[in-house]
């Protein structure tokens, strides 16, 4: 069990040297400094937290979900739109498609797979390949 762990650490280890990790790290930097997305995303913060607490009591109104929701919707179509959020969303789905071939490699070392498995029910979750629900 031990050679599983240090070879996972040699993984962990070569994943923080590749391209799209140091490109999403930069990104994140680069994101972290921008004025105009932290303000945002306060806003952002502070309307989901409104909301939250809406959402605790026994009657919550329901134009201040409604208003809060929206708010919200547009704050985050806002941050969306700033070149260095977007720069960071791209780097952070490079990376996770680094990793998503990762664990196809594994997944079809030891299972000699190259697909998920289905879920229980032989749904595999995507309409496009169903012949119709049980």
């Amino acid at each position: 069990m031990n050679a599983v762990f240090e070879k996972t650490q040699e993984l962990g280890d070569a994943l923080m040297q590749s391209d799209e990790y140091k490109a999403m790290k930069a990104a994140e930097d680069v994101a972290m400094k921008n004025t105009e997305a932290a303000a945002l995303m306060t806003s952002y913060i502070e309307h989901k937290n409104q909301l939250d607490e809406l959402t605790r009591v026994s009657r919550p109104d329901a134009s201040a979900i409604a208003e809060h929701t929206q708010a919200m919707a547009d704050l985050q179509a806002q941050i969306q739109e700033i070149d260095d959020i977007a720069a960071l969303s791209k780097a952070r789905a490079d990376f996770s498609r680094l990793i998503d071939q990762v664990n196809q490699v594994l997944r079809f070392i030891i299972t000699g797979q190259t697909e998920e498995p289905e879920s229980e029910g032989g749904c595999t979750g995507s309409c496009s390949s169903c012949s119709g629900c049980h």
